[in-house]
């Protein structure tokens, strides 16, 4: 079977690629132009083809002769310009879908996210769980695709299913999960709150079986969402003190308070948009990130078991231990090559 992946060069799209072709995919991987694809143009069964959910030209040709579409592109993160998340989340999405529609695609797997849930939740979160937008606009738009997807399935038939992930964890995640090691390596993390709040990782292998199976199911899975997560629950402390046992490090023992923090990621959050930096980084503490790490979360997986047939199979322990495995081996290889290099440089001098 011919398969497309969107944001194949990211994160959660490269361990899809990985798994695709694991199970023998033929697989065309969508990048953007300014995107590293050295990673991807070695695999064998691998096309790699550029375009950009923001370029409906470029969507129309890579849709063209695959059977399926596993959409993992997306403006993440809880800050930048209202336009560009809507450009990608939404128009971009909606491009995507209108385009595999005229070419005959058989189904359409979109990756959404824990987030249209909202985060100041209580007891266990269910599919059925209205939609409650946080003040960013990752959140809103991430419901306006939704919405959108709900909408082309009842007026064109669109063979679209969701997946909801949780806070997904992994190898080669630079983003979060990279970050999260060096600081409890550096001795800097902190535990917000008490600790004993429930995170909702789940492993990126693990998102993307749910992924695969989302394709795979049958047709009373159009239309439908799928909450993607881990539910052997886990604390903050927890998650974060497996962290610091795989880097053999002294536990994460700093409490800070939840409220304090929260305040302070909104005064940040103000003060950042009243200097007009929308375009610029994020301020250095935003309320997403605290009441992600920080708030109870808890979701069931009963409705993606029940009609999907997925089942996580990595624990905290084998999933930590696996990403630990590869920020150690990632700043070894850094080292190396950057010891490498000043040899180099002496020699040249020399």
């Amino acid at each position: 079977m011919k398969v497309l992946v969107t944001g194949a060069a990211g994160f959660l799209g490269g361990h899809l690629v990985d798994m695709l072709l694991e199970r023998g995919n033929d697989v065309r991987a969508m990048v953007r132009p300014v995107e590293d694809s050295a990673r991807l143009k070695a695999l064998e069964g691998v096309e790699v083809v550029h375009g950009d959910l923001t370029e409906p030209e470029t969507l129309k040709r890579a849709v063209q002769g695959v059977q399926r579409v596993y959409n993992v592109a997306a403006k993440t993160g809880p800050w930048g310009l209202e336009d560009i998340y809507w450009a990608i989340n939404v128009q971009g999405l909606a491009d995507l879908i209108n385009a595999a529609l005229d070419a005959g695609v058989q189904r359409i797997v979109h990756t959404s996210s824990i987030t249209v849930y909202g985060h100041h939740l209580h007891g266990i979160v269910t599919e059925d769980h209205p939609f409650r937008a946080e003040d960013n606009p990752y959140s809103r738009t991430k419901i306006a695709g939704e919405k959108l997807i709900a909408n082309l399935v009842k007026d064109r038939g669109a063979p679209v299913v969701i997946v909801r992930p949780a806070w997904i964890y992994g190898p080669r995640d630079t983003a979060s999960f990279g970050r999260f090691v060096a600081l409890v390596e550096s001795g800097k993390g902190f535990i917000i709150g008490s600790g004993n709040n429930i995170v909702p990782v789940v492993y990126v292998r693990d998102v993307a079986q749910g992924l695969i199976k989302a394709g795979d199911a049958g047709n009373k899975a159009i239309g439908q969402a799928y909450t993607i997560a881990d539910d052997r629950r886990v604390t903050q402390a927890e998650y974060l003190n497996t962290i610091a046992d795989f880097l053999q490090v002294p536990p994460v023992s700093r409490h800070v308070p939840y409220f304090a923090l929260h305040g302070a990621g909104r005064v940040a959050e103000l003060t950042w948009q009243a200097l007009g930096r929308r375009k610029s980084a994020p301020p250095p503490i935003t309320t997403y990130g605290i009441t992600l790490l920080g708030g109870n979360q808890e979701f069931s997986i009963e409705k993606a078991r029940r009609e999907l047939g997925y089942e996580p199979e990595f624990d905290v322990i084998h999933g930590v231990s696996e990403g630990v495995k590869w920020y150690l081996d990632a700043k070894k290889g850094g080292q190396e090559k950057q010891t490498g290099e000043q040899r180099e440089v002496a020699q040249a001098k020399g």
